[in-house]
């Protein structure tokens, strides 16, 4: 363990679907120093909104969080960052990188930074933090607080597929950079109506699916040859032209929601073409 930094304050416990950065925000309110502090306790740079939000942070510091447990590690991956999400279309050695880092094995800085940067949403084209009023209202009911979910800020998704209502979006951006920029939700955000309006199909199933994967991803590999069957080269392009709404990312193909538009254009639900495998929960 490294020596450079000091103990950790106290790690809270991840509600379901938590995304890293609420946690971190949580984590930050109920340590007894300054926020400012605890970023500097906490990490040895500062960074955008965007980077707390989904990657997994690096090892060295998630190992001081979760005292060098591998089992806890990769919990935290699977269940609080875009891991799961993404990992199905991951190239091989990608696939292999995470699960190395994830048993606790050192990656080198290139193999690392090359990791975060495939695990990360840069690309996404969300700029600020989203919310389902429905959730904030059940949130505080169960747990006394709300937070900072992962499904509303992946790309496409505008609707709860829990809820079956229209998102929010926050005036929290993901360009908020300074040391002081933790903003818990419960802070952040007040109860509000969720709005009556109709909810298409299309919209339902695009986050229905980004749900499914955030929760399966991980144990899954796409059936790519059952997926491209019978697709015609303008409904390749039409699933191409709708990633790029939500993403800038050169190579569109690369994207999850590019499969999941694909599978839908079909007709179905992207988990009708994902294979899933046993693996034994931590």
């Amino acid at each position: 363990m490294s020596k450079r930094f000091p103990p950790i304050p106290e790690f809270v416990e991840p509600y379901p679907d938590e995304s890293c950065y609420s946690i971190l925000c949580r984590c930050a309110v109920r340590a007894p120093m300054s926020t400012s502090r605890f970023c500097r306790e906490m990490f040895t740079k500062q960074r955008f909104l965007s980077y707390y939000l989904w990657q997994p942070f690096h090892a060295e510091e998630m190992n001081r969080w979760f005292d060098d447990t591998p089992e806890r590690i990769q919990k935290y991956l699977l269940k609080h960052s875009c891991v799961s999400y993404r990992y199905p279309f991951l190239s091989k050695i990608c696939q292999e990188d995470f699960e190395d880092w994830s048993a606790g094995e050192e990656l080198s800085a290139g193999t690392y930074q090359r990791l975060t940067l495939k695990l990360g949403c840069r690309a996404w084209k969300k700029r600020s933090l989203y919310y389902c009023p429905e959730c904030v209202r059940v949130d505080r009911r169960n747990y006394g607080e709300t937070y900072w979910h992962m499904i509303p800020q992946l790309p496409g998704v505008f609707v709860c597929p829990v809820h079956g209502v229209p998102l929010e979006q926050s005036s929290l951006t993901q360009k908020a950079s300074s040391w002081m920029d933790l903003y818990p939700a419960d802070y952040w955000l007040s109860d509000t109506e969720a709005r009556k309006e109709t909810i298409s199909y299309d919209e339902l199933r695009l986050a229905t699916d980004s749900k499914w994967m955030m929760e399966n991803g991980w144990n899954t590999e796409i059936k790519m040859h059952s997926l491209l069957e019978g697709l015609t080269t303008w409904q390749f392009e039409q699933a191409e032209a709708q990633t790029r709404r939500f993403t800038s990312q050169r190579n569109a193909k690369n994207e999850t929601i590019y499969h999941i538009l694909l599978a839908n254009i079909k007709g179905k639900s992207i988990a009708d073409f994902m294979i899933q495998h046993e693996i034994m929960e931590n």
